[in-house]
């Protein structure tokens, strides 16, 4: 009897919902909302002030009753594996920390916390405040042993558990700069480091097996891990540090300095930027086994010196922090001391120089030197010049994930699962993606030759000429073979569903084709993806939340240098405004460009959003070319407010950020890896059709059962739907 009651209940709560949407047919009433986030399907009618028997007919009856059993029981079973993952979750951390492993229980702290429900009384309990107050000890003991993995592992993770104390990403970042130095300069000799982090995490993992699982036989686990030599790691951490500096020069630093100075969002003096370059070169310097790259380090007493030097350089700034020949002095200086003490090359000085300076500021203010002009125009404009596929490291070697359209790796019969085995002729075992990717673009019209293992162990060389390839910036809900997107996620209802990945010149452009498909389609509502977006062009952005609203401010910036502020960016109605009603998906990695859209939907009523709290990077940068454009300074300029006057930027010590939604649905990391594996699978590239088409469909299901969100969208516009007449 309760069962049918409950029943009752959240049927009739789903067609007031639908009565209501006839006045508004692009939001959901909170109350709805809220009940579905609640997990509440039986309250109380008279609350609501329902009249069942009048509302739908009978067939919108049958159809919310099978969408509210199919989202039921998608969200029981994610409430269900959330709750069995945090009790696993305190089990393995509890364990470790008995076995003295308090680094790696910080590791599994922080899982806890992501998945608690109420994370303040979580981080409040007894044997959590005592773990942390362990854990911070460790740290500051591996910080003087000069084992910056493990406090840097702690760091973050005070800092997942901590998000309001700033003083834990100082320290990460910290250890982070000294991870960072090792790796580009001396990556044989972090290897040894690396080694025994990896023996160190195996020993943890063997120990905590014996204590959940004491029938597995730990030989056979250590059996099938991938041993790798120190050799071996050092061969994968390898950079060409000398490649990726050239062209830096002191002249670039001082000219950036300066506009850094005169242009920053609010105003500050010399010592900001001096002061962090000082402390960057400070920390460098006195960073252990870097005497091998710069031999001018190996002399304590040279070292000394200079170090001497750098703290009466910081000195001098506490007088002239304010003048602006300070920087010509004190960079003049530095750079002369180095000639006579240590000799290290001028990029070398220059770049941890600027990287400190730069970061004082705050995380997005930055150099991109000449070696990164490429890769940034790419992730701006959309395109780069190379032979077109997406790669992955894989056990070692450099896979094809899929190919990319109209690409020169697509017309010569390279495919996803094929391996790289060489680049030019030179094996590509064991390198990172980076570095393949940084071999196989170039200029356009020069050719590069892959060597590839087939699926079916053929092996070939193809050589391929450099074209420019555009990365589109719009996806579907799955691939279709031999090119282009679905782009209809519920063929019966007719929703839509549009993944914008970031924000680059063509994604207006792109969108638009994307919805005139749909259109054809006769889509009836629409889901805007932009969860893990990180954002791209102001004007992309604008362009897309325009799209979509026909009146209203989109966003404003605001700088406190300046005494009047640029006026709003407002929305425009024209006849190809998309009115369909519509959710937009976000997570925590959705940032800045991606707020901006969300953000004004949201405030305007234009949409449901659905997710968790965004990233927030409500920063505005802007670029100052410096020495005739062959780097450039990447600088914050001022902060993006949204219609309702909140800035979504996270300043240091922040409680509120980001956009929130107006349903949030958490996923946990692990049903996080499961969608990303699904949704992989079906944006791979194929010739043709797969034979068993079921196979296709299956994993349609499985990335609607491991994505909650994305279920949840579907739920809410079938609900909006079903108040809508069919046109």
């Amino acid at each position: 009897m309760r069962n049918r009651i409950s029943f009752f209940v959240a049927i009739s709560l789903c067609l007031f919902f639908v009565s209501n949407l006839r006045a508004n047919p692009t939001t959901m009433p909170s109350s709805v909302l809220q009940a579905i986030q609640e997990g509440n399907w039986s309250v109380i009618p008279q609350k609501l002030k329902l009249q069942y028997a009048s509302m739908v007919s009978e067939p919108d009856q049958t159809r919310v009753t099978e969408w509210i059993n199919d989202y039921r029981t998608r969200e029981e079973k994610f409430r269900s594996d959330r709750l069995r993952s945090f009790e696993n979750a305190v089990r393995d951390t509890r364990i470790l920390r008995d076995g003295g492993y308090i680094d790696l229980a910080m590791d599994g702290l922080a899982d806890c916390y992501t998945l608690a429900i109420d994370k303040m009384t979580f981080v409040r309990e007894p044997w959590v405040v005592s773990l942390k107050k362990a854990a911070l000890e460790v740290a500051k003991e591996s910080e003087s042993e000069g084992d910056w993995l493990k406090a840097r592992r702690i760091y973050s993770n005070l800092s997942t558990l901590e998000p309001t104390e700033s003083r834990w990403t100082k320290a990460m970042e910290d250890t982070v700069r000294r991870i960072r130095i090792l790796t580009r300069y001396v990556p044989e000799s972090f290897a040894g480091t690396l080694q025994k982090e990896i023996e160190y995490r195996k020993a943890a993992r063997k120990y905590l097996i014996a204590a959940t699982q004491p029938s597995v036989v730990p030989t056979t686990q250590q059996a099938e891990e991938k041993v790798e030599t120190e050799e071996q790691l050092a061969a994968s951490l390898k950079s060409d540090w000398q490649q990726e500096l050239a062209g830096i020069r002191m002249e670039m630093l001082k000219e950036a300095l300066e506009d850094a100075r005169t242009h920053y969002y609010k105003d500050y003096d010399y010592s900001v930027t001096l002061g962090g370059g000082l402390r960057a070169l400070k920390t460098f310097v006195t960073t252990p086994r870097l005497e091998k790259a710069f031999p001018g380090l190996a002399d304590p007493v040279k070292r000394n010196a200079f170090v001497a030097s750098l703290d009466r350089a910081l000195e001098d700034l506490k007088n002239r922090s304010d003048d602006q020949k300070i920087v010509e002095t004190i960079l003049t200086r530095i750079a002369a001391e180095n000639v006579v003490l240590l000799q290290i090359p001028e990029p070398v000085l220059v770049n941890e120089f600027a990287d400190g300076a730069f970061a004082s500021l705050d995380p997005f203010s930055s150099m991109i030197w000449p070696f990164d002009m490429e890769e940034f125009r790419t992730s701006t404009q959309g395109e780069f010049s190379g032979v077109g596929i997406q790669i992955q490291e894989v056990d070692g070697y450099i896979k094809v994930i899929s190919p990319l359209e109209d690409s020169p790796a697509l017309k010569a019969g390279i495919r996803a699962g094929d391996i790289i085995t060489a680049i030019n002729g030179k094996s590509a075992k064991g390198i990172t993606t980076l570095q393949a990717k940084r071999q196989i673009v170039g200029e356009t019209g020069t050719f590069v030759t892959l060597t590839i293992k087939s699926l079916d162990d053929t092996v070939k060389d193809y050589t391929l000429q450099r074209s420019i390839i555009r990365v589109a910036s719009i996806k579907g809900w799955k691939h279709l073979p031999g090119g282009g997107w679905d782009y209809m996620l519920d063929p019966e209802e007719k929703i839509g569903y549009v993944r914008l990945t970031n924000f680059t010149r063509e994604s207006s452009r792109e969108l638009n084709n994307a919805i005139d498909i749909l259109k054809d389609q006769g889509a009836r509502a629409l889901i805007l993806d932009l969860r893990s977006n990180p954002g791209g062009l102001l004007t992309a952005a604008t362009e897309v939340a325009d799209k979509f609203l026909t009146q209203g401010d989109i966003v404003s910036t605001r700088s406190m240098r300046d005494l009047i502020n640029s006026p709003a960016i407002r929305a425009r109605e024209t006849p190809d405004d998309v009115k369909l009603p519509m959710v937009v998906l976000v997570n925590q990695y959705s940032a800045s460009a991606s707020e901006i859209v969300s953000g004004a939907l949201r405030d305007l009523k234009r949409a449901t959003i659905i997710g968790e709290r965004t990233f927030g990077k409500g920063s505005v940068q802007m670029l100052f070319p410096l020495d005739r454009q062959q780097a450039l300074l990447k600088l914050t300029t001022s902060h993006y407010y949204l219609p309702g006057g909140t800035c979504i930027h996270r300043e240091e010590n922040a409680a509120q950020w980001g956009v929130d939604p107006d349903l949030k649905v958490e996923i946990t990391p692990e049903q996080m890896r499961k969608v990303i594996d699904a949704r992989t699978e079906l944006d791979i590239l194929r010739d043709k059709a797969p034979d068993d088409l079921r196979a296709e469909e299956k994993t349609a299901k499985d990335l609607l059962d491991a994505d909650l969100q994305l279920s949840a969208a579907l739920f809410v516009l079938r609900l909006q739907l079903a108040g809508v007449p069919t046109t």
